[in-house]
């Protein structure tokens, strides 16, 4: 089989391409705190690049990141424990999500919920207190 002259080029141009892009670091920074890693290879862990900033209020932290499909989006309680509780999640094209009712140590997130769109997204944190549900933190950010 034939490959005719400029296929040839336009093959040579991509592969020159994606080793350029192989040889350069591809770690896009993200918060300080950030805690999405995507493995790419062994050698190679490259930090998604963010979406919105990440937020905080009272006790809730909201993080969100782009993948190239959309937006990714967790939360957690951020320095207390919270011994019964639960934390929500929504945005745009993401109807409201919620994560399991129970004991939440601080710094552990929620999984991450998958949506196309920009626009606010937030996270309200729950904890039950003698019968009663409270709200412990309400922060949102804007996908753009």
């Amino acid at each position: 089989m034939r490959t005719s002259r400029s296929r040839r080029s336009k093959r040579a141009i991509a592969v020159g391409t994606l080793a350029t892009a192989m040889a350069t670091p591809a770690l896009l920074t993200a918060s300080p705190n950030a805690h999405a890693t995507v493995t790419s290879s062994p050698a190679h862990t490259i930090q998604l690049k963010a979406c919105g900033d990440r937020g905080s209020n009272n006790n809730v932290t909201i993080y969100t990141y782009c993948d190239g499909n959309g937006y990714q989006v967790w939360a957690e309680f951020r320095h207390t424990d919270v011994v019964d509780g639960h934390l929500d999640v929504w945005g745009p094209n993401l109807s409201r999500r919620s994560s399991p009712n129970g004991y939440w140590p601080a710094g552990t997130d929620t999984q991450r919920w998958r949506a196309r769109g920009t626009g606010t997204v937030c996270a309200e944190g729950w904890s039950r207190v003698a019968g009663q549900w409270r709200s412990v933190g309400l922060p949102c950010v804007v996908i753009s």
